[in-house]
């Protein structure tokens, strides 16, 4: 707390106290007034309730009550030293109010003077410390001054011996440089004499060398130039007999489409017609090929699982016919399902002939196939005539 607050709450205190005794000689006033003034009413002849109410008035206006004197303990002293006191206040209250305000007023002098030299001391404290704080500044400046002084002069002179001997390392370095030079300059005569002869050699052998290899190419560019003729004239026989080949095929396709159409015009297709019984064997060849697809399906995992469970230190060679279970399996369960494959081609095919209206035609004599052989095998493009006596015919 600063000397100016302390001070400060000292006068409050001193003010309070004065304050309250002041209210306590204005309540002791006012009850010796209202006992005069009661006795006066009484003589003269007034009422109870007059005389109460004459006590409970203050006795002059402007007087402040005991009840205002208790809310304004706060105030300051000056408002209540200044305040009028009833009639009738003695004269021992006034002295030592009086009194109070003068040791307040000293006390308040006193803490005001220690206050200020509590101020003094402080600055003068500051101003000692401000000035301890800029010598021993200046005393640090002048060190560093020397300090500085000093490494710059040892720098300099590092500077001027690194110079010196800088300045002999180089001298040094040119003199034996000039020598090497010298020494590399014998060397590398020699060295040239000793190539040139070594090139005149190397060129020698490589013009003979160039006549040998003129002479191996002149027979290799003769040899491929009559292999490229030979294989010309293959090409030529060869693509003669392909457009030879393919002239008798398209030959064939004419006639065989020519013996086609003269067949299709002497017998005609009786299922055409038919959509009820081709609808029916549809719906059956739908139904087939489902189950195919998940037979075919099934062989192929059950010849990948016999494969995965095979021992691998036995090796897995087709040809062996070394007769083991596990091979056999794994073969008939892969031929089953290439057979199977192939009635599904079959199958695809009969849709196929049932999108061009050729459904229920055999194939090689394009006689009208049985109703039953196509209910019963409605894959097959070949009448059972054609079936049983074609020979590398697919049935």
């Amino acid at each position: 707390m600063t000397p100016g607050r302390t001070a400060a709450k000292s006068n409050r205190s001193a003010r309070n106290r004065t304050t309250k005794v002041t209210a306590h000689k204005q309540r002791a006033t006012s009850k010796s007034g209202t006992t005069k003034r009661a006795g006066k009413g009484a003589s003269s002849g007034r009422s109870a309730k007059a005389v109460k109410k004459a006590a409970r008035a203050p006795a002059r206006r402007g007087a402040p009550s005991a009840r205002r004197s208790t809310r304004t303990r706060s105030r300051p002293i000056r408002k209540a030293a200044t305040a009028r006191t009833r009639p009738g206040a003695s004269s021992s209250a006034k002295k030592a109010a009086a009194a109070k305000k003068a040791l307040g007023a000293k006390r308040a002098a006193e803490l005001k003077k220690s206050a200020a030299a509590k101020r003094a001391l402080a600055a003068k404290k500051l101003t000692d410390q401000r000035k301890a704080a800029a010598a021993k500044k200046a005393v640090q400046a002048q060190r560093a001054a020397v300090a500085k002084k000093a490494a710059l002069a040892k720098t300099a002179a590092a500077k001027k011996a690194a110079l010196v001997k800088a300045a002999a390392a180089k001298k040094a370095a040119a003199a034996k440089a000039a020598a090497a030079k010298k020494a590399l300059g014998v060397k590398k005569a020699a060295a040239a004499k000793k190539a040139a002869a070594k090139r005149a050699v190397e060129e020698k052998k490589a013009a003979a060398a160039r006549k040998v290899a003129a002479d191996k190419a002149a027979v290799e560019r003769a040899a491929v130039a009559e292999a490229k003729r030979a294989e010309a004239a293959q090409r030529r026989a060869a693509q003669e007999a392909a457009r030879a080949e393919a002239r008798e095929q398209k030959a064939r396709e004419r006639a065989e489409a020519k013996l086609r159409k003269e067949q299709e015009r002497t017998y005609k297709n009786p299922y055409i017609d038919d959509e009820k019984f081709v609808e029916g064997v549809s719906e059956e060849l739908v139904a087939h090929r489902s189950e195919l697809d998940r037979q075919v399906e099934q062989l192929l995992k059950e010849a990948e699982a016999i494969v995965e469970e095979r021992d691998t230190s036995v090796g897995w060679d087709e040809d062996a016919g070394d007769g083991l279970g596990g091979d056999i399996e794994h073969e008939l369960d892969v031929m089953q399902a290439e057979r199977l494959r192939l009635e599904l081609e079959e199958i695809d095919a009969a849709f196929a002939r049932m999108r061009s209206r050729s459904f229920g035609m055999c194939e090689s004599c394009h006689k009208p196939i049985g109703r039953e052989r196509l209910r019963a095998m409605p894959h097959k493009s070949l009448c059972i005539d054609c079936a049983k006596g074609g020979l590398g015919v697919r049935r």
